[in-house]
């Protein structure tokens, strides 16, 4: 659902903070000091804030030993009683125990959007609609003392002609943002000015004009005033982003957002663009959909939340993270979080969480239309998200009734702020009425990221049943999955020949097989007659070599059958097939000896002299094969195929020995479908499922299925808008629907990559270990390929290595900037050290 614009949300005085140029006056320290969080704030909120009775907190200011708010309330009372104090647009409570402060009593006559911290210790500007401040004309800025609420006489701004939407003190300048185009009467403006922090005098500091409607035409379309929404400094003090109701900036096309560079004389646009914030968004509503923006602690990054409409491709109604560092135009999010329809209103940044806050029903729902789709994420109007990945963590206090929205969100080093319009927090559960605090001292630490590289141990869960079978080729064909416990058929199509025979040969699909003989093993896949391998032309004839060691006994099984109708009557095709250099099959008839469209075999006996030679040779028209299968005689060694087993690997040439892992609960690991170990814990595909499970390399912990898509508190409560009954219920991710066709998967910066069956990219989706929640969106690896093979993936350092789930392969390629760089070269298998990598799971861990 969308809304109309809410009361202005403002000044995040911690996060947009002021550096301090070394002419410039410090202000208060507690607005100043980084936040230097080490955990997500606790969810359950402090006691310590008064009760607002009407209107919004639009604004949040942290002086100290007091906190002041503001926006367009009239009446607040103290926590446990029912007696109304008047304040009207801005009031100060002592932090320590919510009590409304009775000496700071300033009468402003009209909103107060924003608050920041003065230029001296003890003072706090404030900015707004207001034209008069205690009875003197202040036009929409003033400096107060914290202390009473009386002006600071000696700061005098000029008076704004429009509403000032936000501000923020760098060094010696107060910068002003809002719907203004003269700063004094003679003093034309587009949006932006810059001030004397101690006097209020205008300067030429900052003159960019920010013009245009993003929306409105002059005809159609809602007509909202242009100029700043809002804006944040980053707390280096190097950079200004401004978001609003603006089409250019000094009449460059800059829609909806600029970034300014804050030198020493001057601020000028910046060599940085983005086209994404172009697209109108419910223009019937909204003339700007840009609600509020908060840099991260170190400066790195900005996050930019929305209003408008659901996704259909654009940053409408979604959260998205912009790397400061860029330049250039057609600058794109690292990533974005949609809701699937409804507003974000807040943002604020601490070091372990972007704090988001609005009406919002549900997170990670990117082809949500006001209802959840798949990988939707229940959270009521407030959330914690990943900073690495914007999907939300496991915090999940929520606020319902939801009403307008969380409009502020204020990070200070002892924990959130948050304001809006409405009294509780939970599903009624604490009343906070239109402010609340969620402190830090009792919060959770997020999930660690940290991953295990090599050298190192490199894990093999589900290591395959032991099994006499040495080959298994389907010729002519895609892979095909085994259905009697043993290793799967190998492709051997167009797309992915088999090494093992010689070229000049063609492939030839066809319909499924009529019939098996009573000479195919049970359990065959009938899929092996549905494709062959046949030799047009000989000279030379088609020739098949398999390594196999010296003085093994195996048995040679050749899987047969006359499909092409040209041929199928006797004598129409006739073939010879020789083993080691001797005839075994001698003028082979099929459609003569066994009928056409008849799946058969056959079985010969041989003493490897290092290589199992075949070789089919021309009669009648064109010899063929459907699979070939090399089986070692005798009975196999015991095991389950549960097993797991480490092994050390320096990630090179030398590969230890493998050390058996207990598997104390009989976990089905040869019915895993890929795994991963990050910080502590080990993640892995099992019956269309996420699974977790700590372990330490030696202990595996009890496993649990990975859901936050349902929530036991949330799942049941209606969130009163949509379809009668809507509740905040999520729905799985899609992901999980392809966890059965999952060859392997590996977590690295924030990504989920993973392997498809049949498929030769490289997949990924956004994951955080903290909650479990993985990306609504699929992504594709630009440039990956090679991987139709692969039994298992995974990644240490600029290496990514792949297991050949058929010949036991462990290889290797470059890996740089999320992406494969080369080709795959073999490191170690059967054939080169006599390890076999493959299992159901392979991982590098503790």
């Amino acid at each position: 659902m969308t809304h109309p614009s809410a009361p202005r949300r403002r000044a995040l005085a911690a996060l947009a903070a002021v550096a301090l140029t070394a002419a410039g006056l410090a202000p208060s320290a507690p607005a100043n000091a980084a936040p230097d969080h080490t955990a997500v704030v606790k969810a359950v909120p402090s006691t310590a804030s008064p009760d607002i009775v009407d209107g919004s907190v639009d604004a949040i200011h942290d002086a100290g030993t007091k906190i002041i708010a503001a926006g367009s309330f009239t009446t607040v009372q103290n926590r446990g009683s029912d007696v109304d104090i008047t304040r009207n647009y801005l009031l100060a409570f002592d932090k320590a125990t919510g009590a409304v402060d009775t000496a700071f009593v300033p009468v402003v006559d009209n909103e107060v959007y924003a608050v920041v911290a003065g230029p001296t210790a003890g003072t706090v500007y404030v900015a707004g609609k207001f034209n008069t401040v205690n009875g003197v004309t202040r036009r929409k800025v003033a400096l107060l003392d914290v202390a009473t609420g009386a002006l600071v006489t000696s700061f005098t701004g000029p008076a704004f002609n429009g509403l000032v939407n936000d501000i923020a003190l760098v060094g010696n300048r107060l910068l002003v943002g809002g719907i203004f185009t003269t700063a004094g009467n003679s003093n034309p403006r587009g949006g932006l000015a810059s001030l004397n922090a101690t006097t209020g005098a205008l300067d030429s500091y900052l003159t960019t004009a920010l013009t245009e409607h993003h929306n409105y035409d002059g005809v159609s379309g809602s007509n909202a005033g242009v100029g700043p929404e809002k804006l944040a400094v980053s707390p280096d003090g190097t950079t200004l982003v401004v978001i609003g109701n603006f089409k250019k900036a000094d009449g460059v096309l800059h829609d909806q957002i600029v970034k300014l560079d804050l030198g020493a004389t001057a601020a000028t646009v910046a060599d940085w663009n983005t086209s994404r914030y172009t697209p109108r968004c419910k223009w019937q509503a909204f003339d700007s959909y840009m609600r509020d923006i908060a840099f991260a602690p170190d400066s790195s990054y900005f996050v930019v939340v929305t209003t408008g409409s659901p996704y259909a491709g654009t940053l409408c109604d979604a959260a998205a993270r912009w790397e400061a560092a860029a330049t250039g135009p057609d600058q794109q999010p690292t990533w974005v979080d949609y809701t699937g329809g409804d507003t974000f209103l807040s943002v604020g940044v601490s070091e372990q969480a972007v704090y988001v806050g609005g009406h919002f029903r549900w997170l990670n729902n990117s082809t949500g239309a006001d209802n959840a789709r798949a990988g939707a994420v229940g959270r009521a109007s407030i959330a914690a998200l990943d900073p690495r990945t914007g999907l939300p963590l496991s915090w999940n206090p929520g606020r319902h009734p939801r009403g307008v929205g969380a409009t502020e969100m204020l990070v200070t080093p002892t924990g959130l702020w948050i304001g809006g319009d409405t009294s509780w927090i939970g599903n009624f559960q604490y009343r906070r009425e239109r402010i609340a605090f969620f402190p830090l001292a009792g919060g959770a630490a997020p999930h660690p990221t940290t991953s295990a590289t090599l050298p190192g141990r490199v894990y093999q869960a589900g290591v395959p049943k032991p099994t006499n079978v040495l080959y298994r080729i389907n010729a002519g064909g895609p892979a095909v999955a085994a259905t009697d416990g043993g290793p799967d058929w190998a492709a051997d199509d167009g797309g992915n020949p088999s090494p093992y025979h010689n070229s000049g040969s063609a492939t030839a699909g066809f319909a499924p097989v009529g019939t098996l003989d009573a000479t195919v093993p049970a359990g065959t896949p009938a899929a092996l007659y549905s494709d062959e391998r046949y030799d047009p032309a000989g000279a030379p004839e088609m020739t098949w070599q398999f390594p196999v060691p010296a003085g093994t006994e195996v048995k040679v099984r050749l899987y047969l059958a006359n499909r092409y109708d040209g041929t199928g009557t006797a004598g129409k095709r006739v073939f010879d097939v020789a083993l080691d250099g001797a005839t075994v099959l001698d003028d082979l008839d099929l459609s003569a000896s066994v009928g056409h469209n008849v799946g058969t075999m056959r079985e010969f006996t041989v003493v490897s002299d290092g290589t199992v030679d075949l070789e089919f040779r021309h009669v009648v028209e064109n010899p063929l094969v459907d699979g070939v299968e090399i089986v070692k005689t005798g009975a196999p060694p015991a095991g389950t195929g549960d097993e797991v087993q480490a092994r050390p690997y320096d990630g090179a040439t030398t590969v230890g020995a493998a050390t058996p892992v207990t598997n104390p609960d009989g976990t089905a690991w040869s019915t895993v479908k890929g795994a991963f170990w990050v910080g502590g814990t080990l993640f892995y595909g099992l019956n269309g499922a996420l699974w977790r499970r700590t372990f330490d390399g030696t202990t595996f912990g009890a496993p649990a299925l990975v859901d936050p898509y349902h929530d036991a508190y949330w799942d049941a409560v209606e969130t009163d808008s949509g379809p009668a009954g809507q509740t905040y219920v999520g729905v799985t991710t899609g992901f999980y629907a392809e966890i059965p066709n999952v060859t392997g998967m590996f977590h690295l910066d924030g990504r989920l990559y993973y392997t498809l069956a049949g498929q030769s990219g490289l997949f990924w989706r956004w994951f955080t270990p903290d909650s479990g929640v993985v990306g609504a969106d699929r992504f594709t690896v630009a440039g990956s390929g090679g991987l139709a093979d692969a039994g298992a993936v995974f990644v240490s350092g600029s290496t990514l290595y792949k297991v050949n789930r058929n010949t036991g392969d462990l290889s290797a390629t470059d890996w740089a900037n999320g992406a494969p760089t080369a080709t795959f070269t073999v490191r170690s298998g059967p054939a080169v050290d006599g390890v076999d990598w493959r299992a159901k799971a392979v991982f590098v861990g503790p």
